[in-house]
């Protein structure tokens, strides 16, 4: 039992003396970071922080958040939360309420714990944290893990469905958005509608391997749908969520010789891509093809022509997710939630009727 190991099993277990691993388990600096890495890991894989990694509770049962992790992980690329064009939204969202409640962030990307369970226990224990938010792509076993030490965590702009425990989430209307999205196209008199989305695990009918992206591809064909209209997976590509990735995609539609008059992508770093792609084609935006993106970037209104996109108020979405964490520390008996931040249609330059034909 995880509640049964002890010093000396950690000891005996990463080769060291119990004054060793009592120096690690007590933060002390006169260890070299060589023996202090051994030591977290033989506790992690002996399941010492289940028992003993979180934080003192409250007499109620609750606690005050003092110190919370903004750990970020991302399967798509290695720039950070802090600089990208939506994670840093939500990024200061999050600080500006931790300001409001004198609480301290403390950033990390764990894209390189993401899959190591354990390790990813060891270095919480070292951070410290009364609370975690688990921004981005992070599987079901890590959260498991985390799950299995009693911090309080909540996911921002992502969802597990399975999980054993249910967990608070904060994210994007992601349906709703994408049904906007289709909507104005159509009211604009658009029948030929590709969509590019992000990294899928089949290519023919796509399965997208990130919730919000699977959750805008089904608004997608559930537009089509409803019309009384087919899907022709003809006009359906997989990028990667990068600019290089929507221009390759969009590229691969071109190459086909299909005919289409407008271009749904999964988010604005995508569609600014496929807008090069198309310049280069000697395709016009609009004029002969009508794009538009999802998240509500700044560059989205930078570029020309000015992008029409799907807007999400992510500043408003990191602070409701540490508001969330703020509740759920105070009662780890609530009831779990799911919240979803309304999106909303921007009109800008990248849309308009199709030609008559």
């Amino acid at each position: 039992m995880s509640g049964s190991v002890t010093v000396k099993d950690i000891a005996r277990q990463a080769e060291v003396s119990v004054g060793t691993v009592s120096r690690v388990l007590n933060n002390h600096s006169n260890v070299n970071e060589e023996i202090r890495q051994k030591v977290l890991r033989a506790a992690a894989d002996l399941g010492y922080f289940r028992a003993h990694g979180q934080p003192a509770a409250s007499r109620s049962g609750g606690r005050v958040l003092k110190e919370v992790g903004f750990l970020y992980s991302s399967s798509i690329e290695e720039t950070p939360a802090t600089v990208d064009p939506y994670w840093a939204l939500i990024f200061q969202g999050v600080e500006a309420e931790a300001r409001r409640n004198n609480i301290k962030i403390i950033y990390r990307t764990i894209n390189d714990l993401r899959h190591k369970p354990q390790l990813l226990i060891a270095a919480l224990y070292e951070m410290r944290l009364g609370g975690i938010l688990l921004v981005g792509q992070v599987e079901a076993d890590a959260l498991a893990a985390i799950q299995a030490i009693k911090v309080p965590a909540v996911l921002v702009d992502n969802y597990i469905s399975e999980l054993s425990h249910t967990v608070d989430a904060i994210l994007p209307d992601n349906f709703q958005g994408g049904k906007l999205a289709m909507e104005y196209l159509f009211s604009l008199g658009h029948r030929r509608i590709a969509f590019i989305g992000g990294p899928s695990e089949s290519p023919m009918r796509p399965i997208y391997k990130i919730y919000s992206v699977q959750q805008r591809w089904v608004s997608y064909c559930m537009a089509f749908l409803d019309r009384g209209l087919t899907i022709d997976y003809d006009l359906v590509e997989s990028g990667n969520l990068t600019s290089e990735g929507g221009y390759q995609a969009c590229r691969r539609l071109l190459e086909r010789k299909v005919d289409f008059s407008a271009i749904f992508c999964v988010d604005d770093i995508t569609a600014i891509g496929a807008m090069k792609a198309l310049r280069e084609a000697g395709r016009h935006v609009p004029e002969d093809i009508s794009l538009i993106g999802f998240d509500g970037i700044e560059l989205g209104q930078l570029v020309t022509p000015a992008l029409s996109t799907i807007c999400i108020d992510t500043r408003a979405m990191g602070m409701s997710a540490l508001q969330t964490l703020i509740i759920r520390a105070g009662d780890p008996e609530a009831p779990f939630i799911t919240k979803l931040v309304g999106t909303s249609l921007v009109k800008r330059d990248t849309t308009m009727p199709p030609r008559e034909t």
